[in-house]
């Protein structure tokens, strides 16, 4: 009996063992899993492996829908490229991708995962079927009513106001208020166009095809007019390191700006946008940021991971105190918050050791807090419009001033101390009335 019950005890230990191990395999923790990464990250015609082209032409890819779009300056012959092309990590091209191809007509590239699932991307090359001069006439004829100034009947386009060539080509478009009211499609074939300038017109919309100018385009300027909408192929700008977008009608920022991931300067003041995308604080590279008047009740806490913002404009919003979280960029040299309702200053400014330009005019402060004589950098100060009734002495401190506005105040006199600052080079602006004591 004792024999069989020790039998019996090992035949329950081996089978515990095996549905064990049967277990591990059911669940896979002994299965390795292969990667099912299969898409085309980068595509681009290089000038190393294709000697007809002038500069590397990067594709714009639509992973969606799986098409790769690429526009090659006017004249470029297409029927023998070589393209270099990255993809995800442990996929492989089931194409020969080093001979050249003709793509005259649109191609299919495969790529396959390790798992072995294999995506189709359809590579479609366009090349630019306009001269620059046709483009440019294509502008002039599309607003008729425009004050251009060209003389069309020039085939010179480097005399055309605004017009700025390099090497023959147009590198920049300057045609600040010129009664464009249409931006017509063409415009997007200016392949090598870095500075686009249209600011003060009547422009309603952006062409869609604005992508294809994702190539050289680092400038933009869409001040004053009249947009609404932002549309998605905008963002495959992403070479830009300056947009401004200021004083139209746009009531959001799509949360897709965080893929312009070079850009230095923003500006989106004087739309209706009340809120901010958080994505817009993923721009690590930004250093100025422009947000006036655009109905912005605080400011997300977010901003002070813009590591490298030396620049912030808040001003015209309803505020009412300077925001804490402001406080904390403490690599600010310019921070502009005038017509908010403010109504004093925090000692916390003193944060801002690197402030060279603090802009509170048109507030509602009665006085100004001493300390801000610790800023010692500080090169504009400029509080006009306030209701200021007594300046500290602390102010004769800031001996780098340039300028202190103190017009439209309440002011009847201010120390001698800070009036001496005039013979070290400040512009001391004041009231007629307002007198040294």
């Amino acid at each position: 009996m004792k024999g069989l019950l020790t039998y019996k005890n090992l035949l329950l230990v081996v089978c515990s063992l095996i549905m064990f191990s049967c277990s591990k395999e059911i669940d896979g923790s002994d299965v390795t899993l292969l990667n099912s990464e299969n898409q085309i990250l980068e595509f681009a015609f290089l000038t190393q492996e294709n000697g007809e082209l002038e500069i590397d032409v990067t594709a714009n890819i639509n992973q969606e829908d799986k098409v790769v779009s690429v526009v090659l300056p006017y004249g470029t012959p297409v029927r023998a490229l070589k393209p270099s092309i990255k993809i995800s990590e442990s996929a492989s091209i089931v194409q020969d991708v080093d001979v050249s191809f003709d793509f005259s007509t649109p191609i299919i590239y495969s790529i396959m995962a390790e798992d072995g699932t294999v995506s189709n991307y359809t590579v479609r090359v366009r090349v630019v079927a306009s001269t620059e001069l046709e483009i440019l006439l294509t502008i002039f004829n599309q607003n008729p009513d425009n004050l251009l100034g060209w003389n069309i009947a020039s085939e010179d386009i480097s005399t055309w106001e605004g017009v700025i060539l390099v090497d023959d080509k147009v590198i920049e478009l300057e045609l600040e208020e010129k009664g464009l009211t249409v931006l017509p499609p063409e415009i997007c074939d200016l392949f090598y166009l870095k500075t686009l300038s249209l600011e003060g017109n009547m422009i309603t919309e952006i062409p869609r095809q604005i992508q294809d100018l994702s190539n050289n385009l680092r400038t933009l300027n869409l001040g004053g007019n009249q947009i609404d909408i932002i549309p998605q192929e905008f963002f495959s700008l992403t070479k830009l390191t300056d947009l401004r977008v200021y004083t139209n009608l746009l009531t959001e920022v799509p949360s897709d700006i965080n893929k312009l991931t070079e850009l230095r300067y923003l500006s989106l003041s004087n739309n209706s946008l009340k809120t901010l995308p958080l994505e817009l604080f993923e721009l690590s590279k930004l250093n100025s940021l422009f947000l006036n008047n655009i109905e912005l009740s605080e400011v997300p806490e977010s901003i002070t991971d813009l590591s490298q913002l030396t620049a912030l404009g808040i001003s015209s919003n309803p505020l009412g105190a300077i925001p804490d979280i402001v406080l904390d960029i403490t690599t600010l040299t310019r921070l502009d918050i005038y017509n908010s309702g403010i109504t004093n200053i925090p000692s916390e400014i003193t944060k801002l050791t690197n402030l060279k330009r603090l802009q509170l005019s048109g507030n509602n402060l009665i006085e100004i807090n001493e300390v801000i004589g610790d800023l010692f950098l500080l090169e504009y100060l400029l509080l006009q419009t306030n209701a200021i009734e007594e300046i500290p002495s602390e102010l004769s401190n800031l001996i780098n001033l340039k300028t202190l506005d103190l017009t439209e105040n309440n002011l009847i006199t201010i120390p001698n101390a800070i009036c001496d600052l005039a013979n070290t080079g400040t512009e001391i602006l004041l009231d007629e009335n307002v007198t040294c004591q």
